[in-house]
């Protein structure tokens, strides 16, 4: 394939994996505050099948992709501090399951040659949200014990292996079949929220609506809650509308109960007020990966497959990350 020509996933409606399908079209040129990538891997996100179901805020994207690592091709104007060739991840919103991608500057961090870049990509999103809800949000004290539900999942089997480095002590639920995978990574399993048999200092919970006030009666009456997802929608045949309002019902019942706080969470807003941190934040992952702290699972797909991807994390038939290689 030439520069002059791009491949990329289209979104051509709300509904199921079928939506998405492949077309080709001219690269895009970078403008003010952008830079043009080149793409390596691209980062496939529960979100991303949301937001194809038609359930989450907004219009619908022309191309799904939060979240890629590349190789900088060019700049906009009055973009500094990347040279072509050069590898970076960056937090595209939109965009990424496409061989060419077009990255806002300040939510772009250089990464290393040395790794792998699927498993550099697993960073960029995955890992990156646990940790800003692990060190920014929650901040455990070492010795201290949380609950992570769906610690098989992406973000999931990411918070559990951020706080064991931590010193923190980890429940993690997730379905049967999944136990081995979660006590692998060495959190103690548990069925669900009700299983773990003392309050925690914290719960991070992914599924949002009914499954915040199980994490609520979980979790110390000083301690946190952090609400990163609403999966609890997917599947259910909910309307965007019926999803919305039931996850606002639910944020309110937990407001106005008495009980552990509430956050909700989202990396789009964390690195918009901070972009500073955001690269800070890559950065310390980037050492613990080198240190093996962590240890990304990653499964890859080419990037033609995405709609098998989609099936794939929407079944949850795969632990980890799912990534797409151009």
């Amino acid at each position: 394939m030439s520069e002059q020509s791009m491949t990329r996933v289209r979104l051509r409606h709300a509904g199921g994996p079928e939506a998405l399908t492949v077309e080709t079209g001219p690269v895009p040129v970078p403008g003010a505050g952008q830079v043009l990538l080149r793409t390596e891997a691209a980062g496939v996100a529960f979100n991303d099948v949301t937001t194809r179901q038609g359930l989450n805020p907004g219009r619908l994207p022309h191309v799904l992709g939060f979240d890629a690592v590349g190789r900088v091709l060019a700049t906009g104007p009055d973009v500094t501090g990347f040279t072509a060739g050069q590898r970076v991840g960056a937090l595209v919103g939109t965009g990424g399951y496409a061989t060419h991608v077009l990255a806002p500057a300040t939510q772009t961090a250089p990464l290393p040659e040395d790794a792998d870049a699927a498993t550099l990509d697993a960073l960029m999103l995955n890992y990156l949200t646990a940790y800003q809800m692990f060190h920014h949000i929650a901040r455990p004290r070492p010795g201290s014990t949380v609950l992570v539900l769906g610690a098989a999942g992406g973000v999931g089997s990411a918070l559990t292996q951020i706080a064991l480095s931590a010193g923190v002590t980890v429940y993690g639920t997730s379905s049967p079949p999944r136990r081995a995978r979660v006590e692998a990574l060495g959190a103690t399993w548990a069925a669900d929220a009700a299983s773990v048999p003392m309050p925690v200092a914290a719960t991070f919970d992914p599924v949002g609506g009914p499954s915040l006030a199980l994490s609520r009666r979980a979790t110390a009456r000083d301690g946190v809650v952090v609400s990163y997802g609403f999966s609890f929608a997917s599947g259910t045949g909910r309307t965007r509308t019926r999803a919305l309002g039931g996850m606002v019902a639910a944020i309110a019942r937990a407001m106005l109960t008495p009980g552990p706080r509430l956050v909700l969470h989202t990396v789009e807003g964390a690195v918009s007020r901070n972009p500073a941190r955001f690269r800070t934040d890559i950065d310390a992952l980037v050492g613990l990966l080198a240190g093996g702290a962590i240890t990304p699972e990653v499964t890859t797909l080419p990037l033609a497959q995405a709609a098998e991807a989609h099936r794939l994390l929407e079944s949850r038939q795969v632990t980890g990350k799912i990534v797409l290689l151009p």
